[in-house]
């Protein structure tokens, strides 16, 4: 029986230090059950996140797309991107205007201007390659100029290698720098055209004055015959009117003023009308004079005057045919604040297409071949005089040209 009890107690050491082994290791077990659980806790808490932030990524790049492509499309140049191969995948509202082409409608390479289609095909697949061209493009009966600089937007498969996968035209209108380029280029000119005319005038007018005070002696001479004064009429009339031209090309690049003092306007409409007189008889109009301005004075620069009735003559013996009239009167008329000298200048020629009325004091226009500077030095005249010029005309029936002046008192 004791030996018996004495194996059963040897047995029961070995079992209970399995059991408590075993307790250990489940212990272990569930320790590490615990972290496995706490990590697989954390990592699902980063995962959500990274997912939230995924998502926020995801969204901001979806406003940011179309915050992008808002800009793309509020841009004043027009933006077009083509692929290696040639084909359009993106141009935005302006470059459909700019290129005269429909939106409605998947655009190809051969819908471009030629020389944007010359462009993509020239381009080399160096990424970075920028270059401009200007050409004018005509749509819809309107020329525009347009500047198109292609730059390629290139990517590397390897650290050997670097090609162009996409060509990015911006395209901008400057039409209105190439009218201001041509503007400029033609004021240089006009410029240079009017110093050149200005010489020129000053050395003809000396020459023309000796021709003039040589033709009114020579016309003073009572030995000559009828035939002789008729050649030296129509000589003092070419005089005469060369001298109109001059002039006028004198005062019209002239910046100086008028120097205006007290004079007897009767007396200067007369002398006027006396130097024009050899215009009009050769050609063969009838002039009329009536003056009624008695002893008026204005304040005035009697040679300034006198060029403005030679060139109201020149201008009326262009427009009417022989056998017509040229009627020159003045009177003293009422004015809005005082009395003022008015003469009235008018011809039985063909008169002023409704059209060009308001044309007539600008300066090259002239529906004769000429300057057309004779109007324009008129009205700068009698407005440096205080006074005004207005013109009432009747196609077929002549021309009436009126000039008001202030009376000194």
């Amino acid at each position: 029986m004791s030996a018996i009890a004495e194996a059963t107690k040897f047995a029961e050491v070995p079992l209970t230090d399995a059991f408590t082994a075993f307790i250990t290791a489940a212990g272990r077990l569930e320790h590490s059950h615990r972290e496995l659980h706490e990590e697989v806790r954390q990592l699902r808490t980063q995962l959500e996140d990274r997912n939230r932030a995924l998502a926020v990524s995801i969204l901001e790049a979806d406003q940011m797309r179309v915050a992008l492509r808002a800009i793309l499309d509020a841009l004043p140049c027009g933006v077009a991107v083509f692929e290696r191969s040639g084909q359009p995948v993106l141009l935005n509202p302006e470059a459909f205007s700019l290129l005269a082409m429909s939106s409605t409608e998947k655009p190809q390479l051969n819908d471009f201007p030629e020389c944007i289609q010359q462009m993509i095909s020239s381009v080399s697949l160096v990424s970075g390659q920028e270059d401009e061209i200007e050409f004018c493009l005509e749509a819809f009966g309107v020329a525009r100029w347009l500047a198109v600089r292609y730059t390629g937007m290139g990517f590397a498969p390897n650290e050997k290698e670097s090609q162009s996968s996409r060509t990015v035209l911006i395209i901008r209108d400057v039409t209105v720098q190439k009218q201001i380029e041509q503007e400029r280029e033609s004021s240089r000119h006009m410029l240079a055209l009017a110093e050149v005319a200005t010489v020129l005038a000053h050395e003809i007018r000396n020459p023309l004055g000796s021709l003039e005070l040589i033709a009114g002696l020579l016309a003073k001479d009572l030995r000559l015959e009828n035939q002789s004064r008729e050649w030296i009429k129509h000589l003092q009339a070419g005089i005469r009117s060369l001298s109109a031209t001059v002039n006028n090309v004198l005062l019209f690049h002239s910046s100086g003023s008028v120097r205006l003092v007290p004079v007897n306007l009767g007396k200067v409409v007369k002398d006027s009308i006396d130097f024009v007189r050899p215009l009009v008889e050769h050609a063969g109009i009838t002039l009329r004079v009536a003056d009624k301005l008695s002893q008026a004075s204005i304040l005035a620069d009697a040679v300034a005057l006198q060029q403005v009735v030679l060139n109201l003559a020149c201008n009326a013996i262009r427009h009417t045919p022989a056998h017509g009239a040229i009627t020159v009167t003045s009177d003293i008329e009422p004015g809005e604040n005082h009395k003022v000298a008015a003469i009235y200048f008018s011809d039985t020629g063909s008169g002023i297409e409704q059209e060009d009325l308001a044309r007539i004091f600008e300066a090259g226009f002239s529906t004769a071949k000429t300057p057309g500077l004779g109007l324009v030095i008129c009205k700068r005249i009698v407005e440096q005089h205080h006074g005004k010029i207005t013109v009432q005309s009747k196609t077929g029936k002549g021309t009436n040209f009126r000039l008001e002046f202030p009376i000194y008192e």
